[in-house]
């Protein structure tokens, strides 16, 4: 499949974002893959950093009830970024409600798995470690700050798109941004990890 992107302008054989939209409309299964493939990694790391309980599962989830409503969303590939990011915020909001309500359940271990010896203990520690120094830091930040984060770092959403998913206004994620930034380097700044400027 011959597939590019300029601007605004999906490319598969030569159509716009707004054919491309149409057809996945019509039920073509390789419009709805493309669109599948164009996002469902923004939209997996998104989910991963903020605490999916199965991040597959939930990629899925927010692109089928995506699929589902096609039909309802207006406007270009920008606003449909911000529209997958916006169901993907409101499926983790679903599950937080669900966890609350229900109690954890732990899984049996499964003998074989757990004879299993592991890899570079070493390598695992200092991985571990590393996750939970950022963790941390992540969570001194308010949570308006690390949806921010979240949404531009991870999900690579514009000022603007950002804005929409949160339905704030564009200067105030600017303002979150900015204040998310200086807080983590006033933290890394006391830490073991140097800071550049």
């Amino acid at each position: 499949m011959s597939t590019s992107r300029s601007g605004d302008t999906f490319r598969v054989f030569d159509e716009s974002f707004e054919g491309v939209l149409g057809r996945a409309r019509n039920g073509s299964g390789q419009a709805l893959r493309y669109l599948y493939d164009l996002l469902s990694p923004e939209v997996a790391g998104y989910l991963r950093v903020r605490g999916a309980t199965d991040v597959g599962v939930a990629t899925n989830e927010v692109f089928h009830r995506a699929f589902k409503r096609l039909d309802s969303f207006r406007g270009g590939e920008s606003g449909f970024r911000s529209w997958v990011f916006t169901i993907a915020n409101n499926f983790l909001i679903d599950e937080h409600r669900k966890r609350v309500r229900r109690p954890n359940v732990v899984a049996s271990l499964d003998p074989v798995r757990h004879d299993l010896s592991g890899g570079d203990v070493e390598t695992e520690a200092v991985e571990r470690l590393a996750a939970n120094d950022v963790d941390a830091l992540l969570q001194s930040l308010t949570e308006g700050q690390r949806e921010v984060l979240h949404l531009r770092l991870i999900a690579g959403l514009t000022l603007a798109e950002t804005a929409e998913v949160l339905g704030r206004p564009v200067g105030a994620v600017k303002s979150l941004q900015h204040r998310a930034v200086e807080a983590l380097r006033n933290k890394l700044e006391n830490s073991p990890y140097p800071v550049t400027r």
